[in-house]
């Protein structure tokens, strides 16, 4: 066994075991065994990722274009939390659903969608890529929808649009890419699409198709509406894994490293900083703890996306940079992977008092660590990227610096937004939960993994700063965003505050549904009926454009709907000046 997992021969078995459990759930006499098998169907990919020397790679050319399957450091990092996320959320699963035949269903995607993302991480050409990233983002359709409610198939159908959009950008960037290099290897790509003559086409359209999946601001709208209606594990893989897969997808294609695209990197850190703290003023008015963690992870990606920024302006400072990336990325995953596991643990409270204190210790653990709180990975991952926008030059790193600690204080205020929505409060029936140890030990495993995640992984060599002034540096944005947080918990259970303001969950997306496309629609009408009618019926045109194409209610019901996303448009428009006036100064 020992041998199987150090050889590339184990590189097919990572993709292909969940793909054939999959095709197994659907056959009747294979359908027992494959949901038995099912939950641990991510064994291999996190014993490879532990086990397997980065630089090796396995050459298919028999298969599509001539795959090539390998891992490389980044690749290494990403196959281990990805592949621990998975193996978790399939063993929680088997306690979070009661009923086999839903199960079942759950598990048909669930295994799909895993057997995309691990094979996006080991593919090292842009075919397999392409072809491993779209199944992970179909099948996961399928984890957004599986309640069926109404609000889920809106969630999905909003989903699936920005879905196929995005995998047209890509196309597009990988087809041009290919064109520069004349090879589909990243190796070849990455230098080729530098000194391309349509290096602006790729990277632009390469920002936009992986910025979908990775919720960069402005195209995050479909993480706010997923995250609450699909399942608890499904959830905990979308945010943790799934939406890495954006992130990787840059640093696959992107010329990081190779030349300096200042246009391009300032785009990218403004789109960062206005995410980091327009999707924490947003979640901070949101009521479902699960859209609380959807908009933590945009406000993340979006310090992620600022890294990728800072490449792209210096690329000299790039290796250490993707360091800090790496360790980011992975101290992300592991965090909100547990944070949403968590909540479904609060919804079926433990019986006993004890396992309502290691509750309340477990929901804590990596709120504090996403926070940046001294002694957790969160503050040695921020160290780390702060050191980095040291070495970058003005103004971006004497920006940064201030930026930086006051967006940690940010996330400390949302996640004690996250702990007062989800905190246990009482206590439960016995028999609330009907298999409560397959839930509680992998959750207690993946809290585990987020306090010694960065020891864990021996091709790190990361020696911890805990020196007493990076202490303190961690220290009062944590203490001052949970102080502030706390002030406002307090109000409110004093009815000093009534209620806090609301935004939906999607915020912008609510001008383009009510506002934008039925403008677009009664336009188009408008402009039909005065084509059939003539000019001289104008005015007739006009008022049976009104009663009949559907804009009365759009603006009749205006001022309603504006109460509903003026807030969070307000905000948005907001931060996006101030960072452009920062840009510009």
């Amino acid at each position: 066994m020992t041998s199987l997992f150090t050889h590339p021969l184990v590189y097919p078995l990572i993709p292909g075991l969940p793909l054939l459990l999959a095709i197994g759930l659907v056959s009747g006499p294979l359908r027992r065994a494959s949901l038995l098998f099912a939950p641990w169907a991510a064994i291999p990919a996190l014993v490879a990722s532990l086990m397997l020397m980065p630089g090796i790679t396995l050459e298919l050319p028999w298969l599509l274009l001539g795959t090539r399957l390998g891992l490389d450091e980044a690749g290494r990092v990403f196959l281990f939390f990805s592949a621990l996320l998975w193996l978790v959320a399939g063993v929680y699963t088997t306690g979070y659903f009661s009923i086999r035949s839903s199960r079942a269903q759950f598990f048909s995607w669930f295994l799909l969608a895993m057997s995309g993302n691990l094979g996006l991480i080991l593919a090292q050409d842009l075919a397999a890529f392409f072809t491993f990233f779209t199944l992970m983002s179909f099948a996961s359709y399928g984890l957004v929808v599986h309640e069926r409610t109404s609000e889920a198939l809106r969630a999905g159908r909003i989903y699936i649009v920005l879905v196929v959009v995005g995998e047209v950008l890509l196309f597009a960037a990988f087809v041009l890419a290919a064109l520069a290099a004349g090879s589909i290897d990243f190796e070849a790509v990455r230098p080729a699409v530098a000194g391309s003559e349509a290096r602006d086409w790729i990277v632009g359209l390469t920002l936009l198709g992986f910025g979908i999946k990775a919720g960069v601001i402005g195209l995050h709208v479909w993480l706010p509406l997923a995250h609450p209606v699909a399942p608890t594990p499904a959830s905990a893989v979308l945010s943790g894994a799934m939406i890495a897969a954006g992130l990787l997808g840059w640093l696959r294609v992107l010329p990081l490293g190779e030349t300096a695209l200042p246009e391009w990197g300032a785009v990218m850190i403004t789109a960062g900083a206005v995410a980091a703290f327009y999707a924490t003023l947003v979640g901070l008015m949101q009521s479902n703890p699960k859209t609380v963690l959807a908009y933590s992870s945009v406000s993340k990606m979006g310090i992620m996306t600022i890294g990728i920024g800072l490449g792209l302006v210096a690329p000299d400072s790039w290796p250490l940079l993707l360091s800090a990336i790496l360790i980011y990325a992975l101290h992300h995953g592991l965090a909100k992977g547990a944070l949403f596991l968590g909540v479904g643990m609060a919804a079926a409270p433990p019986v006993s008092k004890g396992q309502r204190r290691m509750l309340m210790a477990g929901l804590l653990l990596p709120a504090l660590a996403l926070a940046g709180a001294p002694l957790t990975s969160g503050m040695i991952a921020k160290h780390l990227l702060k050191v980095q926008v040291t070495s970058v030059m003005s103004p971006w790193g004497d920006w940064l610096q201030i930026l930086l600690p006051w967006s940690t204080v940010a996330t400390s205020m949302l996640m004690g937004r996250f702990l007062y929505l989800v905190w246990p409060r009482h206590e439960a029936a016995a028999g609330a939960v009907s298999k409560p140890g397959t839930m509680w030990w992998p959750w207690i495993a993946l809290l585990a993994a987020v306090v010694l995640s960065l020891w864990l992984i021996p091709f790190l060599e990361l020696k911890a700063p805990w020196s007493m002034k990076v202490m303190i540096s961690a220290l009062w944005p944590a203490a001052l965003g949970g102080g502030l947080a706390a002030i406002v918990w307090l109000a409110a259970r004093g009815r000093r505050i009534h209620h806090l303001p609301r935004v939906p969950p999607g915020d912008i997306l609510i001008i383009v549904e009510n506002w934008l496309l039925p403008v677009l629609a009664s336009g188009l009408t408008f402009a039909l009926v005065v084509l059939v009618k003539g000019r001289s019926s104008l005015l007739a045109g006009w008022n049976w454009w009104r009663d009949h194409s559907g804009l009365a209610p759009v603006l009749d019901g205006g001022e309603n709907r504006f109460g509903q996303w003026a807030i969070g448009t307000a905000l948005f428009l907001m931060l996006g000046m101030v960072f452009v006036f920062l840009v510009a100064s």
